[in-house]
């Protein structure tokens, strides 16, 4: 990994268990053993190294929700196998995209359009493994969009609800809530 990449990587860890508002530069830097002059190198602001963080590491978590559109038959079942194998939620802080548009959405421009072109390619991918379940004959729904964006909800949703409770539990009750409601389009 070399320096800008280590400074992308341990900013969005920083910002994700911190929030933006508590992280410091100097806490970013320390931790990245780097100094002022090696992050301005690459980035003028904070600012302008959170939004390079935000879109090169939630890309990156998006890369297992487009797996799902290779597959040619049980569609559902690998949506819901990525849905209900968490291993690296973290319980305690919650669900990276979601606790980012929580923070910044609402408070700067930028960060908005950056969280919302992140949070719109989910639900597009989301889209398109759904439309490819119906067309599997997998589930049956007449509009794979309004279907899409209530899946995202609901499963942010059980990712939020898993972190209000500091459960792993309550969000696995949450999914197989969800699970029971995809099966119930089953064809």
């Amino acid at each position: 990994m070399n320096s800008k990449e280590k400074l992308l990587s341990i900013a969005f860890e920083e910002i994700y268990l911190n929030g933006y508002h508590a992280t410091s530069v100097d806490k970013i830097l320390k931790k990245a053993n780097m100094n002022k002059g090696s992050m301005y190198h690459f980035f003028k602001s904070k600012k302008e190294l959170v939004l390079a963080s935000i879109n090169i590491n939630l890309a990156n978590n998006m890369k297992k929700y487009e797996t799902l559109l290779e597959l040619e038959d049980n569609i559902i079942e690998g949506l819901l196998f990525i849905f209900k194998n968490r291993k690296e939620f973290d319980v305690a802080h919650g669900c990276k995209l979601n606790n980012l548009v929580q923070e910044l959405s609402c408070k700067d421009a930028d960060f908005k359009t950056a969280l919302e072109k992140v949070y719109t390619r989910f639900e597009e991918v989301i889209e398109e493994v759904l439309k490819n379940a119906i067309k599997n004959k997998e589930i049956q729904h007449k509009n794979s969009k309004s279907l899409a964006l209530f899946v995202v909800a609901s499963f942010e949703g059980c990712l939020g609800t898993g972190k209000k409770s500091q459960s792993l539990a309550v969000f696995s009750s949450c999914i197989c809530e969800l699970e029971a409601y995809l099966n119930s389009l089953r064809v």
